[in-house]
């Protein structure tokens, strides 16, 4: 059985919110910036907290990567399946 631990940066830390806009997935509500493969993953791990909109609240049913690119899946408002993906991790 493997454990994923709270890092130093986590304490207190109930969710971790991720914008989504255009079927990506952002750190701002501004969709600014884009988050990477590994930031997704960590906050998919860790417990999300999807934003769609104003006030629309989801929480992901998945976590995938294909190319080294990684994304999110939710049902959305509507009752539609979403996905959000992120960049791929800088080399």
């Amino acid at each position: 059985m493997d454990k994923i631990f709270q890092d130093y940066k986590d304490v207190h830390v109930t969710a971790v919110k991720v914008y989504v806009n255009d079927s990506k997935a952002y750190e701002d509500s501004a969709f600014t910036t884009q988050l990477t493969t590994s930031e997704l993953k960590e906050a998919f791990v860790k417990g999300l907290l999807i934003v769609e909109g104003d006030n629309t609240f989801a929480k992901p049913v998945r976590y995938s990567v294909a190319d080294s690119v990684g994304s999110i899946s939710y049902i959305a408002s509507n009752g539609s399946v979403v996905t959000a993906a992120a960049v791929a991790d800088p080399e």
